[in-house]
């Protein structure tokens, strides 16, 4: 319960590559696929997203596209301190409109499991606590304890994996969530994980939705 990096987390920043202190945002650009429901078919997407480092702030902009000739634009974010998520068909018409105390946690958490992008932002920014774990996890919380995300190292020291038990799912409250990191990069100058899976576990079974890589990252 500290803001004293413990030392896995240190290893993997000695790893990862240092971000200067002129630099506050991480731009990537991302491609990948993903759906709104279990046996919904996979969609291809492209995405640019930035993530502050020094503090809980980050927009992801999204095209998708949801047939032949119909693309969704859609927004993740959290920003001045509030979350929320808006998906327009061609950028024009409202298809989902998401605001309040739910969506601000989970667009924390969000930022919280992304983390492995953003590297610099574990040393930078102040909100950030940590925690280390019985099962050898980091936790890394911020504004209360409850409001965290589980960093899970592989033998080769890097974050592998994300877990969290309590983050907002849709209207039906607060379910286990996890993403697997994998295929280590240096881009920009940073080394980061290219590939992702986010999944959540619901009662039913797991619902894996997303499924990207990383094809670019800068420094701003």
């Amino acid at each position: 319960m500290s803001s004293v990096l413990p030392p896995p987390l240190e290893r993997y920043l000695t790893k990862a590559g240092a971000v200067s202190s002129s630099v506050s945002r991480i731009v990537i650009e991302q491609r990948g696929t993903m759906r709104l429901d279990p046996a919904g078919k996979w969609l291809p997407f492209t995405a640019e997203q930035w993530l502050a480092v020094s503090e809980t702030s980050f927009c992801w902009h999204a095209r998708v596209k949801m047939a032949p000739f119909v693309t969704a634009v859609v927004e993740d974010a959290y920003e001045e301190g509030h979350g929320r998520l808006d998906a327009k068909l061609w950028g024009a018409v409202s298809l989902a409109h998401g605001e309040g105390p739910a969506v601000d946690r989970g667009e924390i958490q969000r930022y919280l499991a992304e983390l492995p992008w953003n590297p610099g932002a574990l040393r930078r920014n102040p909100e950030l606590r940590f925690e280390e774990r019985p099962d050898g996890a980091v936790r890394v919380y911020t504004q209360e304890r409850t409001l965290y995300v589980d960093l899970f190292f592989n033998a080769a020291g890097d974050v592998a994996r994300i877990f969290c038990a309590n983050r907002p799912y849709r209207e039906e409250g607060l379910r286990a969530w996890e993403g697997h990191f994998s295929e280590y990069e240096t881009l920009g100058g940073l080394r980061i994980p290219t590939r992702g899976e986010v999944t959540w576990l619901l009662g039913e079974g797991p619902f894996a939705y997303w499924r990207g890589e990383v094809v670019s990252l800068r420094q701003a």
